[in-house]
């Protein structure tokens, strides 16, 4: 690797890891699960990375980042509808004998992440509200920065925010009236 190229590598590796768990908590809310968000994650770093060259100083990295990471969402959710469901060999095959799994740190933690019934609902919103409002709840973006990273105005996120918490409201308040009297659990977050 020559010096230029460690040069690149090292100054893309600064000005964007610290955004692997905002990003990680983004793909997470909207997939509702670890492995794919993860998948997510990483090809968001891969396509960046190989675009960096395109990176101009000044610009937000957490907007560019960000916006790569949901592209590659909905180029996901695009080519899923496509496709068909598979299985890992093993589990078709099985080999007679039931590991007991257990769940470790990282998973315990998407688990407590957000709330099932949340993910739930926000996998069911459109994306047009859905973004939105996981970059500000899940990623703490300021309505200035979701506004570049959509490229919308303000008033047209502080609209979608709005319209996306009511919808969201609505959707959870069905699923509390459609659970067992007592198995109404805590405040839900993201």
């Amino acid at each position: 690797m020559s010096l230029k190229e460690n040069h690149i590598n090292r100054r893309f590796e600064d000005l964007t890891l610290g955004y692997a768990d905002q990003l990680f908590r983004v793909a997470y809310a909207r997939t509702g699960n670890r492995q794919d968000a993860e998948d997510i994650v990483q090809e968001t770093y891969l396509k960046a990375f190989r675009s960096f060259n395109s990176f101009r100083d000044g610009t937000n990295m957490k907007a560019w980042l960000t916006q790569i990471l949901i592209n590659t969402v909905r180029d996901r959710h695009r080519s899923k509808a496509h496709s068909f469901p598979t299985m890992e060999l093993d589990e078709a095959i099985g080999d007679g004998f039931d590991e007991p799994t257990f769940a470790g740190p990282e998973d315990q933690l998407c688990d407590q992440e957000i709330d099932a019934d949340l993910a739930n609902a926000l996998r069911s919103m459109s994306e047009v509200l859905a973004v939105p409002l996981i970059l500000r709840e899940a990623y703490d973006a300021s309505y200035e920065e979701i506004a570049r990273i959509l490229g919308l105005p303000i008033g047209t996120v502080m609209s979608r925010l709005s319209r996306a918490r009511s919808a969201l409201r609505k959707r959870l308040l069905m699923t509390l009236d459609h659970q067992p009297a007592g198995d109404h659990s805590g405040g839900a977050t993201i």
